[in-house]
């Protein structure tokens, strides 16, 4: 029963504060659509225990008031777990509300980076529609940009460079239209990057062009995005095809972003990426041409396909002269 009067007091608060509030989770794509994004963490429900959390006083208004006297008295942890047990006793009352954004509030005042994004996700993840919502999430972001800094520089397991990329997709399954979402894809591209995942950071590059085109972070993120191409291509560099798939991207960045300061950079990549693939070709042109291996015309195949990709190749002039000589030998042996 208790329960059951909970839900309705939550419902009843929601439907009374909605009418205020701007819920960036309903002006567009839902986080389903930002499919290269993980479903965050489930944010498990505070709720009353009989071991943890219980509150000193008899009701949430008396337990709001013992706790914001210990946070006047400076005693903030003390004051940051009287406010938590008061969320865990009464949730769905708006003392909860009170007590979870001061406690949000405190952690990020004591510097506690993971425990006040923690609280400001919970505040997106159980109490929306009931606070003003930009402080929240510039706030959460906040943390995740100081817990990515300071791991940054520390030898990093891939479960770690996964949780950092959780903090901002939390925060964009909350908001997916925040006008900051851009911002927040584009870190998640650089920390795919820090990983050595450039295929991933790729794909998210691509999402912000498509879903956030003349955004503000525009010009970073082609920067990053190129970056990523020509990181990939060291990964792909036996891959004759991503190699040109890789060329063909840097190329229509350069044709699409022709004043980006960087331009000249991105060309000078697509080239390098050009060369590897015309090595590979001339390679695989050397490779086919063994008598003893493969026939005169899968010799000459090879010569063909090279002079077709790369007819301006220093080695292109080669290949002419060798297959006019294969052509000779093949016309010769054709003949007897």
């Amino acid at each position: 029963m208790k329960r059951c009067v909970a839900i309705a007091v939550a419902a009843l608060w929601g439907s009374w504060a909605g009418a205020q509030y701007q819920d960036y989770s309903q002006m567009g794509k839902t986080p389903a659509e930002l499919r290269f994004i993980d479903d965050p963490m489930e944010i498990e429900l505070k709720e009353p225990s009989w071991w943890f959390h219980n509150p000193k006083k008899k009701t949430p208004e008396d337990q709001l008031a013992y706790a914001q006297s210990l946070e006047r008295e400076g005693k903030k942890k003390k004051a940051a777990g009287a406010y938590d047990d008061l969320v865990h006793e009464w949730h769905a009352t708006p003392e909860a509300l009170t007590a979870q954004l001061a406690l949000a509030r405190i952690w990020s005042d004591m510097g506690e980076a993971q425990q006040a994004y923690d609280a400001d996700v919970y505040l997106l993840a159980h109490f929306s529609g009931r606070f003003t919502l930009e402080p929240v999430l510039k706030d959460a972001v906040a943390q995740a940009d100081w817990l990515a800094e300071r791991q940054r520089a520390m030898s990093l397991k891939s479960a770690s460079w996964k949780s950092l990329r959780e903090n901002y997709e939390r925060i964009i399954h909350f908001a997916p239209r925040w006008p900051r979402v851009p911002e927040l894809l584009l870190k998640i591209a650089a920390l795919y990057n820090d990983e050595k995942e450039y295929a991933s950071a790729i794909t998210v590059c691509d999402r912000i062009f498509a879903d956030w085109p003349k955004c503000s972070v525009e010009e970073r993120c082609v920067r990053v995005y190129c970056q990523a191409c020509r990181d990939q291509a060291t990964v792909w560099a036996r891959d004759a095809g991503r190699l040109h798939q890789l060329e063909r991207l840097l190329a229509g960045a350069c044709a699409f972003r022709p004043s980006h300061p960087d331009v000249r950079q991105f060309a000078a990549w697509q080239a390098e990426i050009h060369l590897m693939r015309q090595k590979l070709a001339y390679e695989q042109t050397r490779f086919y041409d063994n008598p003893k291996a493969y026939s005169v015309e899968a010799a000459i195949r090879g010569c063909q396909t090279f002079l077709r990709d790369f007819p301006e190749a220093p080695e292109a002039e080669a290949v002419r002269a060798r297959l006019a000589e294969l052509s000779l030998q093949l016309h010769g042996v054709s003949e007897e």
